[in-house]
């Protein structure tokens, strides 16, 4: 089964849901909802242009750290930044997947065992991945480079393949342009009532 989901990957073939699913323990499973060796299954605009024009994310986990494969750069860490980069989050340390959770505590982001959509789920085998959508006993995550230069989309129920930790970044409470434009209009308010008198 493992060369025939690899052949399809290199393909770059997108497996439905129904084909693809691995008995994890006691019944519970993990559901490839996407598994692709492009960058079909990965959210937020990742692709192998838009990965490498990122700053930060680029920067600690681009270059020859990825694996590449036909379609560009593959790296589990380098999605996980670019999806944090792209919601305007940046961090100033970086680590392998296993020490995300051990790193972000020091750095001060909540780091627990609650899933929630935006959070980086890590598991201690050395993988980081995006929490897209959390269901009542499930979550639905995107990821690159789960064990081979492909990106997927899974469905995790609690199981053994569940994650070790969920990382939870604060956001900006406000985007840096309208931070930005808040003092020029203010300003302006001023002059204008100023020329008034």
């Amino acid at each position: 089964m493992r060369k025939f989901a690899a052949f399809l990957a290199a393909l770059s073939v997108v497996i439905p849901v129904a084909l693809v699913s691995a008995e994890t323990s006691a019944g519970a499973s993990t559901t490839y909802l996407c598994k692709s060796a492009s960058y079909a299954c990965t959210s937020g605009g990742y692709n192998a242009r838009t990965a490498a024009h990122s700053g930060w994310a680029w920067r600690f986990y681009g270059g020859s750290i990825p694996h590449y494969n036909a379609y560009g750069p593959h790296n589990c860490t380098l999605y996980a930044a670019f999806r944090l980069e792209r919601q305007g989050i940046v961090l100033n340390w970086h680590g392998d997947g296993d020490q995300w959770a051990s790193l972000a505590r020091e750095h001060g982001a909540t780091v627990n065992a609650q899933p929630a959509v935006g959070a980086i789920a890590e598991w201690n085998s050395n993988h980081v991945a995006y929490v897209e959508r959390v269901l009542p006993h499930a979550i639905i995550i995107s990821d690159d480079n789960w064990s081979g230069a492909y990106t997927t989309r899974q469905l995790l129920t609690k199981s053994g393949n569940w994650p070790s930790a969920f990382i939870h970044f604060a956001r900006p409470t406000v985007p840096l342009s309208v931070a930005l434009a808040r003092p020029v209009v203010h300003v302006a308010h001023m002059l204008k009532a100023f020329r008034l008198r």
